[in-house]
């Protein structure tokens, strides 16, 4: 049991994001849920995942530009959304809004409660944590160390490196594929 209640608390970070994720992939009724609930929860596990980046990395840039990047990925779907949406009234389902308040508090107070039946404050705040004890002493021999850069190559972030080479590749292909077509725009005067 105890082993159980030291692993939701070294992965805080990664239960309250899959905490959100269920809150975006099991709603109560899709046809009833706004688009800008949904995209609120969007942008409430992107500042989480940030957060978690910021936490567990040395620099902050690496999760800075995460976060902008996902931000402007919204403004895009937002114009996108835009140019297809007529002026139509917004009407918000305040009964699904107090559920999913419900829903949310009541998944919040049972984490709670389970990290309270420790009752060891110190474990909640990180600071009996190995793991990361052994982050910040890692985090002082790479300050200290001449060549930084050389930690993008090792195991931990080959999965960040495939994803660089995977978006790029992308964007090397949807280049390619509007170079080679004549795509209209999306708002035409007839």
């Amino acid at each position: 049991m105890m082993m159980f209640i030291k692993f939701i608390i070294n992965n805080f970070f990664t239960l309250f994001l899959m905490m959100c994720m269920v809150m975006i992939l099991f709603p109560s009724n899709f046809k009833k849920i706004h688009p800008l609930v949904m995209g609120s929860l969007m942008l409430m596990i992107s500042i989480f995942i940030s957060l978690s980046l910021n936490f567990y990395n040395k620099s902050s840039l690496y999760s800075l530009l995460m976060y902008l990047i996902v931000i402007g990925g919204f403004l895009i779907l937002f114009l996108y959304f835009n140019s297809f949406a007529l002026n139509n009234k917004v009407t918000l389902n305040f009964d699904l809004f107090f559920w999913f308040i419900y829903k949310y508090s009541m998944l919040l107070l049972m984490f709670i409660l389970i990290i309270y039946e420790i009752n060891n404050f110190n474990l909640i705040m990180f600071i009996n944590n190995n793991l990361l004890e052994m982050n910040f002493f890692n985090l002082n021999y790479y300050k200290n160390n001449i060549m930084p850069m050389i930690n993008i190559y090792l195991k931990f972030y080959l999965l960040t490196f495939f994803g660089m080479i995977y978006l790029f590749y992308t964007l090397i292909i949807v280049v390619k594929m509007l170079y080679y077509t004549k795509p209209k725009a999306l708002r035409q005067g007839y």
